[in-house]
């Protein structure tokens, strides 16, 4: 009997379908919050600032769990890190439905919630253990389980005028605990031997033709995720108050908020392929290549700048974080500490781009200091991957030579 499906275990496909669901249902809190901020702010008579700020603090939580996740799959495996995340999760919104006023909405919302950050390694450790020739497609399959979920669930919870924000946080409770703890429960099977493997490697074994300390990849990597994160905090923040500030028609944005989407899965599923099939490090430049046009686009306010920006940038949006993270995995023994130290970066970049965005337009009643700065990282991020891979290249070049020189002296 055939065990294997395109090369791969058949448990392999089985276990992203299932961390695809886990996936789907943990991106619901971001949906609620971004559809349902007015309903909150009236029935809890609370300003937005507060809700901004229970926003802000669940992402710094959840960014400061990051590392301490890792380490904790590398010890005790990432299948106990994400029963523990997704507790957390049920907790959190157990709180704020349970209670009705600001206070427990933000210690629910703001605090317990952010916790479930924890678990944000585990899904990249275990997709690096299970699949050996489709890794970066099976990433990309699944980070679309957030753009679907905004694809699905957005219409939803603003077309039914019955549903409010409380029985939204209520079916995400729900879910968690009747769908993502038993699918963690009984489909997800830990690496072998997590604990031996974290003992066989005290230092991470850096793979480096750069001169110098191990530590410099590590570095770099961590400052391209947080251009990704930088970016992805000024698109997600200040996206339609940039179109809106430049007098696009309402029927425009929503258009191009819909190709944004629409361009996510599909450079997703593109980009996986690349990243399986050519170098990394030359995938990741082109990616950050277009991503500096995309800048561009959305800089010089043309009338098609919204639809073409949204190509352009929803091509790349989902690939530079897996891209990185396969890198980062070809080079390191101690999976959980460095996938999760990455991700800090890339958190700190999004909260950082979402707040710079209101202070940059306080200073010049702009947003042209913040694209600019966003064109200024995508550039810096695409020389050092090219710089990478040329270095590479060269080195693997010589190798080559000096292997066909000793043949010819035996």
């Amino acid at each position: 009997m055939n065990d294997t499906w395109f090369k791969e275990r058949k448990y392999a496909w089985i276990g992203l379908a299932a961390l695809w669901i886990i996936g789907f249902i943990g991106a619901l809190l971001r949906f609620i919050m971004a559809t349902y901020q007015v309903q909150i702010s009236q029935d809890l008579n609370i300003s937005r600032s507060l809700i901004s700020m229970a926003w802000s603090t669940n992402l710094l939580i959840a960014a400061l769990c990051t590392p301490i996740g890792g380490w904790i799959a590398d010890r005790y495996g990432p299948k106990k890190l994400m029963l523990l995340s997704t507790i957390f999760s049920i907790l959190g919104t157990s709180i704020v439905f349970v209670g009705h006023n600001s206070t427990l909405f933000f210690i629910g919302y703001g605090v317990i919630s952010g916790f479930y950050g924890i678990g944000a390694s585990a899904t990249y450790i275990l997709i690096f253990d299970w699949f050996k020739h489709h890794r970066a497609k099976a990433t990309a399959l699944l980070a679309s389980s957030s753009s679907i979920g905004l694809a699905v669930c957005t219409p939803i919870f603003i077309s039914n005028t019955w549903l409010t924000w409380k029985d939204a946080f209520l079916i995400s409770c729900l879910l968690s605990l009747f769908v993502a703890l038993p699918v963690i429960q009984f489909l997800i099977r830990n690496p072998e031997n997590p604990q031996k493997k974290a003992k066989e490697s005290k230092q991470p074994k850096v793979k480096m033709l750069f001169k110098g300390p191990h530590m410099l990849l590590f570095l770099f990597i961590g400052f391209a995720l947080f251009t990704c994160g930088f970016n992805m905090g000024t698109v997600e923040m200040n996206l339609v108050a940039i179109y809106q500030l430049s007098s696009v028609k309402p029927a425009l944005i929503a258009v191009s908020m819909s190709t944004l989407g629409i361009m996510e899965i599909i450079g997703s599923f593109i980009f996986g392929y690349l990243l399986d099939r050519i170098n990394k490090f030359t995938a990741m430049s082109l990616l950050y290549g277009i991503r500096i046009l995309a800048f561009i686009i959305l800089f010089v306010h043309s009338p098609w700048s919204p639809i073409v920006f949204a190509v352009f940038f929803g091509f790349t949006y989902l690939g530079a974080v897996p891209g990185g993270m396969l890198i980062a995995n070809e080079n390191t023994k101690e999976k959980g500490k460095f996938i999760g130290s990455l991700l800090l970066f890339h958190q700190a970049g999004g909260i950082i781009g979402s707040l710079i965005g209101g202070v940059s337009f306080d200073i010049s009643k702009s947003y042209q200091l913040l694209i600019g700065f966003d064109m200024l990282l995508c550039i810096l991020v695409t020389i050092g991957y090219f710089t990478n891979y040329w270095l590479r290249y060269k080195n693997t070049l010589y190798v080559s030579r000096y292997t066909n020189e000793v043949k010819k002296l035996h």
